[in-house]
């Protein structure tokens, strides 16, 4: 089957200017118009694959019955003449349809046309098969040839071709608007969380959130009441995306608002809840925890509105007991209700931790989920350790895979805390050693033990102040100290830009060059230093000491 040279020169003809655009609409529209003129048949129509069904989809058709065609829609690879053309990977030559049994005669009963003649012709791109050309009824009233089938398959070579650049441009401008939309979201999402932890006495306030790739609705505020507690609300709005986001935000403003006038658990959630009913669209409901913590007392007012419950680690390797279960419904499924509060103590050294079920449902890249029972271990290890501890378990649990879910975490530590806040300038490292040593003392290490605690501390501030900020007078570092039995643990915080967390492995003694040795000591000094890089912006150091007071935590 040879084409004609005339025919050869159409082909050159039409070959650009399928070429010029990247529209796949306008594409298909010169393809169809092309075709029909090529080959002189009274309907032309091209089918593309669905590789998620495995069905032919009708995105273009011209001729007489041109739009009933598109109003098919849909067609299953092997049924009909497309359907085989599709399945055998072959073209297709049919004189005479109603003749032959594989044809399709609900197509002519629906729209009225009568098939007589039928070209079809498989379209491959990169060696797959993305669709199949379809030609009907040779005008005139005769019957394609196998001329026409060598031609229109020449034809459909070039077609797949520019339809292929074309669903390529396509495909690509899609992943732009998704990764906009995505960076839009997450934005929104940044702005809702708190830019800056309270300082409570007695409150060590752990804070961090991880983006899924598809950004949710987490929501999360820390705030001081008028009265010192501290009150932490943990959210998680349904559904993904820029209008999950959106919503969380709003519900942001919601609570922070009410919180002010109000922000006792019952009525707070109550008047919460009627709000969310009203505003949420499309089913959009939020499962939220709240809570206000005594910094006096330990004590605890909870409200959970369907959501996973907290859990409270405690002081001894292993300690752990949940919070009481969900006592409501999420808010925003229906109005009318009324939020009740339920209250618990925290013992000194105990810590509370809400989270995001994005933890539990982070998986790894065989697909197990990461689960309560390692979120236990994990916590129970150190409760003052819990929230970076665990955000590095499931970091190094997914191994870089993308995460389902948003996850938050907050934690908020019972005990002996206290924290100050520095300028990061080396006139200012004297305040910090003298900060650091009255606190040492006051757990009951000794005049040496206290010196070699600031001695430890002292080189991490000037190495945040020297390498972090770079000397930037305008940088800031905040020191807490958590005491209470069984440990001594430091938490040196910057807003510095991100670091490296491969600069904080300590080096052998005999390693002569330049930097790491203080890091070394650090580590001879301190019986645990952790580089924290869990947070979304600064960074963290913490550093134990063992002892003083009860079994030590590791």
């Amino acid at each position: 089957m040879k084409v004609k040279t005339g025919e050869l020169e159409q082909l050159l003809d039409i070959s650009p200017l399928l070429g010029s655009t990247l529209d796949l609409g306008e594409v298909l529209t010169r393809v169809l118009e092309n075709a029909g003129a090529l080959m002189e048949a009274e309907a032309s129509n091209f089918m593309l694959l669905d590789a998620a069904s495995g069905e032919l989809v009708c995105e273009a058709a011209l001729g007489e019955a041109g739009e009933r065609i598109r109003e098919l829609g849909r067609l299953k690879v092997g049924t009909g003449l497309a359907g085989w053309t599709a399945e055998h990977r072959e073209p297709l030559l049919v004189e005479d349809a109603y003749k032959d049994p594989r044809f399709f005669p609900d197509f002519d009963r629906k729209t009225g046309f009568r098939t007589r003649s039928v070209l079809a012709v498989p379209l491959f791109a990169r060696g797959e098969l993305i669709g199949v050309g379809e030609i009907l009824n040779k005008k005139g009233g005769g019957s394609f040839t196998t001329e026409d089938q060598a031609l229109f398959t020449r034809f459909c070579h070039i077609a797949a071709l520019a339809i292929d650049n074309a669903l390529l441009h396509r495909r690509a401008l899609e992943q732009e608007r998704l990764q906009r939309d995505m960076r839009l979201a997450e934005e929104i999402q940044r702005a809702s969380l708190p830019s800056d932890i309270p300082s409570i006495r007695n409150l060590n306030i752990e804070c961090r959130s991880l983006a899924c790739r598809y950004v949710a609705g987490d929501v999360v505020d820390i705030t001081k009441l008028a009265d010192g507690r501290l009150a932490v609300l943990v959210g998680d709005v349904s559904g993904k995306g820029v209008p999950a986001a959106l919503f969380g935000s709003r519900f942001s403003v919601d609570f922070e608002y009410l919180a002010r006038a109000d922000p006792e658990g019952g009525s707070l959630m109550t008047r919460l809840n009627a709000i969310t009913a009203r505003r949420s669209t499309r089913g959009i409901f939020i499962t939220a925890v709240y809570a206000v913590i005594d910094p006096a007392t330990g004590g605890v007012e909870l409200v959970n509105a369907g959501h996973l419950p907290p859990v409270i680690v405690g002081p001894d390797r292993g300690g752990w007991r949940r919070a009481p279960a969900a006592e409501h419904p999420p808010l925003g499924v229906t109005d009318g209700l009324e939020y009740r509060s339920s209250r618990l103590t925290l013992a000194p050294g105990e810590s509370i931790v809400f989270m995001t079920d994005g933890v539990w449902d982070a998986r790894a890249p065989g697909g197990e989920r990461f689960g309560e029972n390692r979120s236990r271990e994990v916590m129970s290890e150190c409760p003052g350790l819990a929230v970076p501890r665990l955000m590095k378990a499931v970091s190094g649990f997914t191994a870089g895979q993308p995460l389902a879910d948003d996850i938050t975490v907050v934690g908020v530590g019972y005990g002996e805390y206290e924290e100050r806040t520095f300028p990061a300038r080396t006139e200012a490292l004297a305040r910090v050693r003298r900060f650091v040593r009255e606190q040492a003392l006051a757990h009951g290490f000794d005049e040496g033990g206290a010196g070699a605690i600031v001695l430890a501390v002292d080189e991490a501030a000037a190495n945040v102040i020297k390498h972090t900020y770079r000397m930037d007078p305008a940088g800031k570092m905040r020191i807490g100290v958590e005491r209470c039995a069984g440990r001594f643990l430091v938490h040196l915080r910057d807003w510095g830009p991100r670091q490296d967390p491969a600069r904080f492995a300590p080096r052998d003694l005999g390693d002569v060059r330049p930097g790491g040795l203080g890091l070394h000591y650090m580590c001879r000094i301190m019986d645990a230093v952790e580089f924290d890089d869990s947070l979304w912006d600064g960074n963290e150091l913490h550093m134990l000491a063992a002892g003083k007071g009860g079994r030590p935590c590791g």
